[in-house]
């Protein structure tokens, strides 16, 4: 007894190019008859490939459960990829905060040295022209020493113009 390949089309949901094939691999047949299947190849067949609608749910369902998978995992990489995109926004902008910060040190550190320089430099005409005075005392007695002009006068930001009146 033959069972056509049209009556296993509408068995299975597939086509009849399909259903060869699937014979074919899992029987291990040469060829197959252009008019159907023997029944017993058949009923092998459709025990093997099950019933159209309930592989088409379990297939469907298994898609379905996939694509909500592969879903979740973009979802997740969106939410990932908008983290990151905000973090390096922030630290961009903290980096700029630095650099500022830094130029700004920079730029007292330099005028702190030439502060310091200024300093030491009065400090220094101080000493010298203390021991001048001391050599004189003691060599010369009482003349009266010239007063002292600061060459570099240090300003304490109080007075920005310089003026000391």
């Amino acid at each position: 007894m033959t069972i056509t390949w049209e009556e296993l089309e509408k068995i299975t949901g597939r086509s009849k190019a399909t259903l060869s094939l699937m014979s074919k691999s899992l029987f291990g047949l040469t060829e197959v008859s252009e008019d159907g299947l023997d029944a017993d190849v058949a009923l092998k067949l459709l025990f093997k490939m099950g019933s159209f609608e309930r592989s088409q749910k379990m297939e469907l369902l298994d898609l379905s459960q996939k694509l909500e998978q592969k879903n979740a995992e973009l979802l997740q990489y969106a939410v990932s990829l908008e983290i990151v995109k905000a973090e390096r926004h922030q630290l961009k902008g903290h980096i700029k905060s630095l650099e500022l910060q830094s130029a700004a040190n920079a730029k007292r550190a330099e005028t702190a040295e030439a502060r310091l320089h200024e300093v030491t430099q009065s400090f220094a005409y101080l000493i010298e022209r203390n021991s001048q005075a001391r050599k004189i005392q003691h060599l010369g007695g009482g003349k009266k020493l010239p007063p002292l002009l600061l060459l570099n006068p240090i300003s304490t930001g109080d007075n920005p113009t310089g003026n000391f009146s």
